[in-house]
């Protein structure tokens, strides 16, 4: 039975810093660049502590763990980041744009009890060794979940809207605006009163790992190795920090990621017309309204600048789930094309000019070396119940099947085991 409870969380104190300048986004969108933009807006930012550089920037020879360790320890004594007095659940609020639409995102940190997958709690997309390494060592030196695992669940009888509407009218305990414009709100809602209402919202309910898969593994590995000394089932390692959203207050954003081949195989085109509807597009379409809200409906763009619409026009063997991205990866790419590497990329923009980029090579007119696409492969967002189905069937999407949008940023509340 899943189980969230309130805790004691280390927060920022506002008084003191910026919250624009020592909060971070997610450890596994920080590129060098950004990294180094994050260390140099303040000697506070939860990027020293969360995805640290290899090497201290004094020339110290400490691992990026153990500074990570450090820096939590001396931001503590110097009252940078403190305790909060009681156990609280903290209530959060994003405001931003997507596809030119204002909406709201709302959700609950909360400390919540591990449970081994499919059991309460539902992954759906695979994991790597290497990022899981790197959360392990992290979780292990500094006994800190540093980032929340952004997940749903879903009640519509006990949305936040209604049961927090007088907390959202308080003032924020801390309020700013990132470099993408979207506004982050976080306040303390520690009266026990609510904080039981809030558990009993959440207590039972399936919960579906939005972002941070890699983190809850690590979290379960980390609760293994500690249980070998110890078998306190009340203890911090049990649980872990997650931002909790209800499906059921709408705002959540899940876009595409667009695929990218280097190399279509011969016939690529008539290959597909055995499983597919294929319809040429004129030159200068929409690829992403052209295929808006049809199920197992592509785009395609070749490297001569063709668009097609790719419709599949059977019904998914024995195995694959009838969702889009999976049809792709397991007929399209497996079956048909027999191919395993791809690229991706986000934006419908870069995307197409990725593949004409390609074909100016081709004709000798791109000095640059960039990598070479054959075609690009459109999608539409996948859905929540996707993720439900096959989450609970106990499989995993492809890589880069989801992307959660905007990115719930590092820095708002740390789960501290030692309190």
């Amino acid at each position: 039975m899943t189980k969230a409870i309130p805790f004691k969380g280390l927060l920022y104190d506002p008084e003191k810093v910026s919250m624009y300048d020592v909060t971070a986004p997610p450890y596994d969108i920080i590129s060098g660049n950004m990294l180094q933009r994050l260390y140099d807006r303040s000697p506070y930012n939860i990027a020293r502590v969360d995805c640290g550089m290899e090497t201290s920037t004094d020339g110290g020879s400490m691992t990026k763990y153990l500074l990570a360790s450090e820096s939590l320890r001396k931001w503590m004594q110097e009252g940078i980041i403190k305790f909060q007095d009681r156990p609280a659940y903290f209530l959060y609020e994003t405001v931003y744009t997507s596809y030119g639409q204002k909406k709201t995102m709302r959700g609950i940190f909360a400390a919540v009890k591990l449970a081994q997958p499919g059991k309460g709690i539902f992954p759906h997309e695979m994991t790597h060794s290497k990022p899981k390494e790197d959360r392990f060592n992290l979780l292990r030196i500094c006994r800190a979940n540093t980032s929340p695992i952004f997940s749903l669940y879903d009640n519509p009888e006990c949305k936040i809207t209604d049961c927090l509407g007088a907390i959202l009218a308080q003032r924020p305990y801390i309020e700013f605006t990132d470099d993408d414009s979207n506004c982050h709100k976080c306040w303390i809602v520690s009266d026990p009163r609510l904080t039981e209402r809030i558990s009993a919202g959440i207590a039972g309910k399936d919960i579906f790992i939005a972002d941070g898969h890699h983190r809850y593994e690590t979290a379960l590995k980390y609760q293994k190795l500690m249980k070998e000394g110890s078998g306190d089932s009340d203890a911090a390692y049990n649980y872990v920090l997650m931002l909790l959203v209800n499906v059921a207050d709408e705002g959540i954003t899940i876009k595409p990621t667009h695929r990218l081949l280097s190399k279509l195989p011969a016939g690529a085109i008539d290959l597909l017309n055995e499983d597919f509807d294929v319809t040429r597009l004129a030159p200068d379409t929409d690829i992403i309204k052209a295929i808006a809200n049809k199920k197992r409906t592509f785009g395609m763009l070749d490297a001569n600048g063709q668009f097609y619409e790719l419709r599949y026009k059977g019904q998914p063997p024995s195995g694959v789930l009838d969702i889009d991205v999976i049809i792709l990866h397991e007929i399209i790419f497996k079956k048909l094309y027999n191919v395993s590497e791809f690229g991706y990329e986000m934006d419908v923009v870069k995307t197409i000019a990725m593949i004409e980029g390609g074909r100016q090579q081709d004709d000798g007119q791109a000095a640059q070396k960039a990598q070479k696409y054959d075609a690009a492969f459109f999608l539409n967002p996948t859905r929540v119940a996707d993720i439900e189905m096959v989450a609970r069937a106990g499989l995993r999407m492809p890589p880069k099947s989801t992307y959660f949008y905007p990115k719930i940023p590092t820095g708002i509340v740390i789960n501290y085991f030692d309190k």
